[in-house]
């Protein structure tokens, strides 16, 4: 894909690449009822015991790619927007049984991989925004 985009998009384009966001469940996938019952941010200690590879973390994956990624990019002029790293302190940041519907875990499971609390998401935005802007010599 990379090689691609090099190859078929103009120079003058501005590119980002962004890397996978963060999961936070455990006990089963999103989809088979695995589940994720954090209110709070994880502090940094916390991090490569639910990240790391060399933990086997349950995001260990994300973590993988995105060093794929980061090695592919290399050389290019295709900016990496990483936001995983930020992401992943925001455990609480989902909206998991908290989607105000009776039993909701017990249908639906808990899928974290859909942000939904004022906070992060905008932070995101606000990181893209400002690379924009600084990009075009208007920041």
């Amino acid at each position: 894909m990379v090689s691609y985009i090099q190859r078929e998009v103009p120079l003058t384009t501005l590119k980002f690449w962004r890397l996978q966001s963060p999961r936070h469940f455990y006990g089963g996938d999103w989809n088979q009822n695995g589940s994720c019952l954090f209110d709070n941010p994880f502090e940094e200690s916390q991090l490569d015991i639910w990240f790391s590879p060399s933990n086997n973390g349950v995001n260990k994956e994300v973590r993988q790619v995105n060093s794929l990624i980061e090695d592919a990019l290399q050389g290019t002029d295709i900016q990496l927007l990483s936001l995983t790293h930020l992401s992943e302190f925001r455990a609480d940041a989902h909206p998991a049984i908290w989607l105000g519907k009776k039993d909701a875990v017990a249908v639906w499971g808990q899928d974290c991989m859909h942000w939904c609390l004022p906070g992060l998401p905008d932070t995101w935005v606000d990181i893209l925004s400002a690379l924009i802007h600084y990009n075009l010599g208007s920041g």
